[in-house]
């Protein structure tokens, strides 16, 4: 179970970023920043709105909206379209974030842990495919929980080696295409 809840944080973090390379060709590394922010406003919110059962929701639904709305005040100032795409894919970080904050350390640093974690998931995958993404991202969780469990002091080696072997047997990733 815990393979499967990380593998669906790391779903919602590498889609995000999946979609964002697939539409503008751009690897976007603040990824794993606006997965931080969102666990960040999570529990800020959690701790300030009243103990009453829909105070996660509303949370969740804030922390994930705010972390969006902050690319305005970045001044992200492109196409409209590859404004939008970029936005919903940070969306999805901030989302991914929000909903991990209750089962992790929400901690400064975790954005380039999952920033790491995030790009093996789409390298994997492969660059721009949501299905890849999905499948990688439950594969990578599945290792990282088995691998914590049986081989602690191994673990983030074996989540390299797949990406290894997958580079090596399709180095266009599970359900990627080969550039033409």
């Amino acid at each position: 179970m815990s393979g499967l809840s990380v593998g669906m944080f790391l779903f919602l973090v590498s889609v995000g970023m999946s979609l964002i390379f697939g539409v503008t060709r751009i690897v976007n590394l603040a990824h794993g920043s606006f997965y931080m922010v969102g666990a960040y406003l999570m529990v800020t919110l959690v701790e300030v709105l009243p103990d009453r059962p829909w105070a996660f929701w509303l949370a969740l639904l804030l922390a994930a909206t705010v972390d969006r709305e902050m690319l305005g005040a970045l001044g992200v100032n492109v196409a409209a379209l590859y404004t939008q795409v970029f936005a919903f894919g940070s969306w999805l970080a901030g989302l991914g974030g929000a909903l991990a904050a209750p089962t992790i350390a929400v901690a400064l640093g975790m954005d380039g842990d999952v920033l790491t974690t995030a790009f093996v998931v789409v390298v994997i995958g492969g660059l721009g495919s949501f299905g890849g993404s999905f499948i990688s991202a439950l594969l990578v969780g599945l290792l990282q929980s088995f691998g914590i469990l049986v081989f602690p002091a191994v673990s983030i080696v074996l989540l390299f080696a797949l990406m290894a072997v997958v580079l090596v047997v399709r180095p266009w990733g599970l359900l990627g295409r080969p550039e033409q």
